[in-house]
């Protein structure tokens, strides 16, 4: 007996030295720990990472069945605008934010896995995918480099999902190619001018840029306005994050300038030419778009259903995960 207890005590203090140690190891390895925590997010949400060269350029993707990557869904176009071919299963394009990555939208994964495909690429200077050469990077840029993502991997008329930034691509995109879209989902969408002018838009009307990361205080602030109770983070996580965007610096801020006309107030002369049904969200408490500009959707829309959560912020995935799920499973059903 006290020889069996000896050796559990062994074992548990080799377990505790062997934790120790790994800890002490991805403490001072922000890269390896951002990693791993990016695989456990993966396999928590139920996707997997690809990547898919189209015309020479690397896209990397999570998707939720990589196996039906090329499959038939889009062989033969929809016989109608927003259809699909008959016994498909509908494909959610899911489209990230400014400065973020496919990881960002990955909770959309499980909302929506037991009824679509969720596809999640990094647009183009976002993530793993390189900056398209010397082209500007405007709304049509990512617009039509949307489609033929699309096209290529033969998904068919889709649900398309974009938050902030993403969410203007998806209302432009749904303007562009209506033929490609089934129905639309906006959450915090930027693209329309706010009847109510923010501190956020006020700093940016008068050239600030207040989501440029450039130390631990500005990332800081950067948390401060996306979530009105930001998530604890790691520090090893926290300095890979820093150290991700410092790296990706130069090329956000001429996607910025690129974009930011189209950002601003692009998208609202598109409105009436989205067709198909669109489900739009804001937070209450939302700093960056915000949600007065729910009204100049539902002014513009044809077909506009929406609400103004409250108590949430920019993030509406994060800080109303539940009703947000409920929102999309009903609309998309």
């Amino acid at each position: 007996m006290k020889r069996a207890i000896r050796w559990i005590l062994v074992a548990l203090s080799v377990l505790l030295a062997t934790s120790v140690a790994a800890a002490v190891w991805l403490w001072n390895d922000p890269a390896r720990a951002f990693a791993l925590a990016m695989a456990a997010g993966h396999a928590n949400a139920g996707v997997t990472e690809r990547t898919v060269a189209i015309d020479g350029r690397e896209w990397r993707v999570l998707d939720t069945d990589p196996q039906a990557a090329g499959e038939t869904a889009s062989d033969a176009p929809p016989a109608e605008a927003g259809s699909s071919p008959a016994g498909a299963r509908r494909t959610a394009l899911v489209l990230h934010g400014l400065g973020t990555s496919a990881e960002a939208m990955m909770s959309v994964a499980p909302i929506l896995r037991e009824t679509h495909r969720v596809v999640i690429p990094d647009l183009p200077g976002f993530g793993e995918h390189a900056m398209h050469g010397d082209r500007p990077h405007d709304w049509r840029l990512y617009i039509d480099e949307i489609e033929r993502f699309r096209v290529h991997e033969r998904l068919g008329a889709v649900d398309v999902v974009g938050t902030s930034m993403g969410g203007a691509f998806a209302a432009a995109y749904a303007a562009t190619y209506p033929a490609s879209v089934r129905r639309v989902v906006l959450l915090s969408p930027a693209g329309v001018v706010a009847p109510r002018q923010n501190d956020f838009m006020k700093r940016v009307a008068a050239g600030e840029i207040p989501l440029d990361i450039r130390d631990d205080a500005s990332f800081e602030e950067v948390m401060r306005l996306n979530f009105p109770n930001p998530p604890e983070m790691p520090a090893p996580i926290r300095r890979a994050f820093i150290g991700r965007a410092l790296e990706r610096r130069d090329a956000l801020m001429r996607i910025i300038e690129d974009l930011r006309p189209f950002l601003v107030g692009g998208v609202q002369p598109m409105l009436p030419a989205i067709k198909a049904p669109t489900l739009v969200l804001y937070g209450s408490l939302d700093q960056l778009t915000d949600p007065s500009m729910i009204e100049v959707w539902r002014a513009g829309l044809p077909d506009f259903r929406g609400q103004v959560l409250e108590g949430a912020g920019h993030v509406v995935l994060y800080d109303r995960l539940r009703e947000v799920a409920g929102e999309m499973r009903a609309f998309l059903r």
